[in-house]
């Protein structure tokens, strides 16, 4: 039986290790990052660790994306790690395959996400699922959620996703027989959501057990709990603090493992970091109680707390340093460095050196891959046709799309540095880098700050500084200078604006529930003829409505009612000589 276990083992690294190789050949990329066309370092600092926009697209549960490009990307990916230790006076030195992961992601239609994790070999519970979840997404009208399935516990600063090889003490302490930790996976059912700068969770957690019990509900298999997390900041802001609050109970067992005895427990939390594009202080007080952490035992309390900086210095490198105290039954506490080198965005080698009382030094390195990827190129996968690989690229040219306005804007004369800009070069690469996502399908804001009109309250320079140098949580999209000229070109057009003949086109009412009146004004010229389709897309097909519009007592203005036949994701298509526009809006939302 051993000789099968290490056999497969060596099996599924020369597995890895295979594609490890071949991966620079084979240009596949993980599932999100090959459907959006991005590298690993849009959402992440070195993964695990996320930056402030991985941390709104993780917290959304990936609704920000681009659902369209999604669907035609490689769904699977797989993450191999390994761990090895120094030996010391203490410990026997070791190397062991500590995670060997197939995992997936992506949409299925526009409202509903999915993640799978699925270790192949893994330390600490081997075969186990690490999450498996269905998201059901844009409820109430905003970017609420509703998550059901396993999942890593909601929390303030998501220890899960650290990149040091120690883990954080306050999240992974026990308390007797209570092996409640947050840093944990559980099955349940949660509402997640964000609003401006809040960011807001409510879950019931049940077990962390294999998916065979992922629907036994019997409170003496497992603990339950429910867990309310509250945020504010992260988004346009680079400071968080967050609030977090458990109530749960835990089942007790006697000595021959029978349940005995129920240990209501409590946990509150208390979190607060600051993250640009370079550094990342975080902190957070972590307190507790449990009525009878075991047997014949009185209430114990719980307490936790770290501070932990992040850096990242150039050169591909991040430094970390952290205080970790974790104190309930048994009293931790440790100090950890860190240094993380990423060769490649999904390949990366960590060193640590960890110290702590009573304990002697311990030095240990990792080293992580996740792919296939390679920077530029993407995945896409056509069933039941073979893999095919093409470019990053921006998408073809298209004529500037021009987004709804409910009331019209006088032009002004655009600088000449935004006028040398390519429009229609802007608007594919906006559309190629999921800019709606934050900023709104008509570019009003949403998570980001308002986009239309922006040409009037900023200067063109202070357009090209913010897409330059970006604060967070906007990515850095590594733009080159004259892409960025494009795109001040393009958000400078998007109410008319930048002059010429763009036509600003305008819905009555903004937010339309089922008909609306379009307004279409040509700020130089008159067309001889305008024509208006409004299309929703439905799976591999569309569902259209044709409109007409007609030319009202001036020339420049064409108007007409459109009347829509359901709610969602709609463009209206507007058709003026050999040009067209394409203005996406939401109905009933």
């Amino acid at each position: 039986m051993r000789r099968a276990i290490v056999a497969s083992v060596r099996a599924s690294c020369a597995v890895a290790l295979f594609i490890l190789i071949t991966g620079a050949h084979a240009y596949a990329v993980p599932p999100l990052a090959n459907g959006q066309g991005v590298s690993c370092q849009t959402c992440h600092t070195t993964f695990p660790g996320m930056t402030a926009y991985g941390m709104m697209t993780m917290m959304s549960n990936f609704q920000i994306l681009d659902w369209k490009k999604q669907h035609e990307a490689l769904p699977v990916a797989l993450r191999l790690q390994i761990e090895s230790f120094l030996s010391n006076k203490d410990q026997r030195g070791s190397t062991t395959v500590k995670t060997l992961s197939l995992f997936t992601a992506g949409f299925l239609g526009r409202n509903f996400t999915y993640y799978a994790e699925q270790p192949v070999v893994d330390t600490g519970q081997p075969g186990v699922t690490e999450q498996l979840w269905l998201s059901w997404n844009g409820l109430l009208g905003g970017t609420n959620s509703l998550q059901v399935g396993k999942y890593h516990t909601p929390f303030p600063f998501m220890p899960a996703h650290g990149w040091a090889l120690s883990h954080y003490l306050l999240a992974t302490q026990d308390n007797g027989q209570n092996t409640f930790e947050p840093n944990d996976s559980h099955w349940g059912l949660a509402f997640n959501g964000m609003s401006n700068e809040f960011m807001y969770n409510l879950a019931y957690l049940a077990g962390n057990g294999p998916i065979q019990r992922a629907f036994d509900y019997n409170r003496a298999d497992a603990s339950r709990a429910v867990d309310l997390n509250i945020s504010y900041g992260g988004m346009t802001k680079p400071y968080t603090i967050g609030l977090n609050a458990i109530r749960g109970i835990f089942p007790l067992r006697d000595g021959v493992g029978r349940y005995a005895a129920d240990d209501p427990f409590t946990r509150e939390g208390i979190y607060y970091s600051y993250q640009t594009s370079k550094v990342l202080f975080q902190t957070m007080y972590y307190v507790g109680s449990d009525s009878q952490p075991d047997l014949g035992l009185s209430a114990g309390p719980l307490r936790g707390f770290m501070f932990e900086a992040q850096r990242d210095i150039g050169w591909r490198d991040h430094v970390l340093l952290r205080y970790d105290v974790g104190a309930s039954d048994t009293l931790n506490r440790q100090y950890v460095a860190s240094w993380a080198h990423n060769f490649l965005p999904n390949l990366k080698v960590t060193s640590e050196l960890l110290l702590g009382p009573q304990r002697r030094p311990q030095v240990g390195f990792a080293l992580d891959w996740v792919g296939p990827f390679v920077p530029g190129q993407r995945f896409l996968w056509k069933p039941p046709a073979t893999i095919s690989k093409v470019p990053v690229q921006s998408a073809p040219a298209q004529p500037v799309a021009v987004s709804p306005s409910t009331a019209s804007h006088d032009a002004e004369e655009p600088t000449p540095a935004a006028a040398a800009g390519d429009a229609n070069k802007g608007a594919a690469l906006v559309q190629n880098s999921g800019c709606v996502g934050c900023h709104g399908a008509t570019f009003q804001g949403r998570v980001g700050p308002k986009l239309f009109g922006i040409e009037h309250t900023r200067s063109f320079a202070q357009i090209v500084e913010s897409i330059k140098h970006p604060r967070a949580p906007m990515p850095d999209f590594g733009f080159s200078d004259s892409q960025i000229t494009d795109i001040v070109a393009y958000l400078s057009s998007l109410d008319g604006g930048g002059g010429g003949d763009l036509p600003t086109v305008s819905f009555d009412p903004a937010a339309p529930s089922d008909r609306a009146t379009i307004t279409v004004r040509f700020p130089s010229g008159h067309p001889q003829q305008v024509i208006a389709r409004a299309t929703m897309q439905m799976g591999a097909g569309s569902h259209h409505v044709d409109v007409e519009l007609h030319q009202t007592n001036d020339p420049h203005v064409w108007q007409g009612v459109v009347h829509f036949s359901m709610g969602g994701p709609w463009v209206i298509h507007i058709l003026y000589g050999d040009r067209h526009a394409d203005i996406p809006l939401n109905v009933g939302q």
